[in-house]
């Protein structure tokens, strides 16, 4: 392995290491000022969001085959899946291969810089994606609770109303309610008379 390097010094170590999943090239340089470390960066890991739009001809048995091989995807190319957003089937803004409608679904992911390249060459061949997009993002994904859905069979506390309070406000607004009323009514018979 060949490196270019534009430091004035000594090349002492250069090694490819395979930590964890993720490969990482360490160069050791020494000059008249010290030693140093540098780690390349096309070996560094990046956050990806990757946001496809699925044919909505797509039966209930296909979309989560459809869904599992585009992580398969993502997984083979080298990526680890932080969060997926499914927003389910919605109307497009315009056609797209004479649909109307299609299955928006995003995942977000840290993957290696040639990770992208992969997964776009395989969204190009299928013709069960309408729409894909691949954007890079500087800011790493952080899961918020309170941006989590909440499940329908949860516990979820009801307001709950008092029966005193609401009859002691009936008992109180009785007399102002039928007073209200009759104005009303004479100053409708007044006018139409």
């Amino acid at each position: 392995m060949f490196t270019i390097i534009n430091r004035c010094g000594r090349l002492l170590s250069c090694e490819q290491h395979d930590t964890s999943r993720f490969p990482l090239l360490i160069i050791i340089i020494q000059d008249n000022k010290g030693v140093y470390t540098e780690e390349r960066g096309e070996f560094t890991v990046r956050n990806y969001e990757i946001a496809v739009i699925l044919s909505p001809d797509l039966d209930d048995k296909s979309l989560p085959d459809m869904k599992e091989t585009i992580k398969d995807w993502i997984s083979s190319s080298g990526g680890e899946i932080v969060l997926t957003d499914d927003r389910g089937q919605r109307k497009l803004a315009y056609l797209i291969k004479k649909k109307r409608e299609g299955y928006y679904i995003s995942w977000y992911a840290s993957l290696l810089p040639s990770g992208p390249s992969a997964i776009e060459q395989n969204m190009r061949l299928n013709e069960n994606i309408l729409r894909f997009m691949v954007i890079k993002s500087d800011v790493p994904v952080q899961v918020d609770e309170k941006s989590l859905p909440v499940d329908a069979d949860s516990n979820v506390a009801e307001p709950v109303v008092s029966i005193e309070t609401s009859e002691e406000i009936t008992e109180g607004n009785e007399g102002t309610d039928a007073s209200a009323n009759q104005s009303l009514d004479e100053k409708n018979e007044g006018e139409s008379g």
